[in-house]
């Protein structure tokens, strides 16, 4: 996979990486020593808080943590399934589209996941409601 493509799939693959593959973890934890406690509080609790200092970490470092792991996928070519991991982070647009749910903050609260786990984009989001339930616009 090349820097380009990485960058396409950003942060969510250096996640990935660390959750699944130890010799990745550690080869980004040798080269990036100040994100030791993170990665390795990543690797066992992806919901902590440390994903959004890793989340940064890459921001601020975009090009060296791509190119190296861009290396990293060129030498370990089989430590992730990219076919499987690009459908899993493809982005899916839901501008002009809307949703009918039950008014109960558990239903809100699978929606709000559902567009987490299912990589949702849109620009704004109106909720608005009718009967026992809330419709959700997507713009």
């Amino acid at each position: 996979m090349k820097s380009n493509n990485i960058n396409s799939y950003g942060s969510n693959l250096i996640l990935e990486l660390i959750l699944t593959s130890e010799a990745y973890m550690n080869q980004y934890i040798d080269l990036f020593p100040d994100m030791t406690d993170s990665a390795l509080s990543f690797s066992v609790d992806p919901e902590c808080s440390c994903r959004n200092t890793i989340i940064t970490h890459y921001n601020q470092n975009t090009e060296s943590v791509s190119r190296f792991t861009e290396k990293f996928l060129a030498e370990n070519p089989t430590t992730i399934d990219l076919k499987k991991f690009i459908i899993k982070y493809e982005k899916n647009e839901v501008s002009g589209k809307f949703f009918k749910i039950d008014k109960t903050t558990e239903a809100y609260a699978n929606f709000i996941k559902t567009t987490r786990n299912e990589n949702w984009i849109y620009n704004h989001m109106s909720v608005s409601t009718e009967d026992d339930s809330y419709v959700i616009f997507f713009a």
